[in-house]
């Protein structure tokens, strides 16, 4: 009974014969051994599990080993030479790290020393050792704008992209250390920005209050010369068409002389709508303009200055741990 319990518990086993006709035959290894069959080939015992009798914790799967495959290097290699391509790959990782820390050493001490140019050179080779690379990348941008002395040489390069794309290309952990460490001068710098814009608004909207005034009146000259042109051709151009129909109602030409002179004067009055139309159309568009800021010098250069407002305003919102902490501190006073 011990024997039987351990045999359901660790599968039950059957045996493959290889007859001298070819054929395969198939015994149960707990069946009693036949001695009549005639062997003519090798044999082959197989162990299959037994689900069934046994439970989950108890059950043992079939002896054969699962190699988890996480690279497409690995697909279709033996254990062993598995084991050594991940040894290969994480030496060479380690390498990689390795030289990374080294390079951005290098980098820092340049920084300390005030060659900016050597330092930039030197983190954008670290770069390419590392994908997420957050001292690289802090150190890039730290050498390349002189450490922040020309914080503008930062934010012309994502003028376009915004905020959204420095983060993507820096990563969110090189912006928040740039952010942290970097906060007196990003706000400076956005003091300088507003103060460089209040002179150009101020004579932008005294200009534009001006031209709205002889605008507004030329576009409503404009949209009542348009009124008084077009409704006579309307109503002219009705009394022709009525006109029109009545030679077809009547056995005698009394209307068609009427017809043509009304037709002629219907496009007169229509040649000139069409010029009230254009005078129109033109003083709105005159109108609007105005009402732009990239219709003048004055108004582009406003535009600029906000760009670079809204990159420094990003600049200016700092992580949320460092918030946290700055609250905490509060509390604690």
């Amino acid at each position: 009974m011990e024997e039987r319990i351990i045999d359901d518990v660790m599968g039950r086993g059957i045996r493959l014969k290889k007859t001298k006709d070819g054929y395969v035959d198939v015994t149960d290894e707990l069946a009693p051994e036949e001695e009549d069959v005639e062997e003519a080939g090798e044999e082959i015992a197989v162990v299959l599990p037994d689900l069934e009798g046994a439970d989950e914790e108890d059950s043992i799967p079939l002896p054969m080993q699962v190699i988890e495959v996480d690279d497409e290097d690995l697909v279709d290699l033996s254990p062993e030479e598995a084991e050594r391509v991940r040894k290969q790959k994480e030496e060479a990782l380690a390498q990689r790290k390795k030289i990374y820390e080294n390079t951005c050493k290098e980098g820092a001490k340049l920084l300390a020393e005030g060659s900016f140019k050597a330092a930039e050179l030197v983190y954008e080779k670290a770069l390419e050792y590392d994908e997420v690379a957050t001292e690289a990348s802090a150190g890039y941008w730290r050498a390349k704008t002189a450490n922040f002395t020309d914080p503008d040489v930062l934010v012309e390069e994502y003028l376009e992209g915004g905020m959204e794309e420095m983060e993507y290309d820096l990563g969110f952990s090189a912006v928040d250390i740039i952010k942290q460490e970097f906060h007196e001068v990003f706000q400076k710098r956005y003091d300088e920005l507003c103060a460089q814009e209040a002179p150009y608004v101020k004579k932008v909207l005294e200009k534009q209050k001006e031209r709205r005034a002889v605008l507004s009146k030329r576009r409503l000259k404009a949209g009542l010369l348009f009124v008084g042109l077009t409704l006579p051709f309307l109503a002219v151009l009705v009394a022709t068409a009525w006109m029109l129909a009545q030679n077809f109602s009547t056995p005698d030409d009394t209307y068609l002389v009427p017809t043509i002179v009304m037709g002629c004067v219907s496009m007169v009055l229509f040649i000139a709508s069409l010029v009230g139309v254009n005078q129109f159309f033109n003083a709105c568009r005159m109108y609007k303009m105005n009402e732009q800021l990239s219709s003048t010098d004055d108004g582009k250069a406003i535009l600029e200055i906000r760009q670079y407002k809204k990159i420094y305003e990003g600049l200016l919102v700092l992580p949320l741990s460092v918030i946290t902490d700055v609250e905490e501190e509060k509390d604690e006073k």
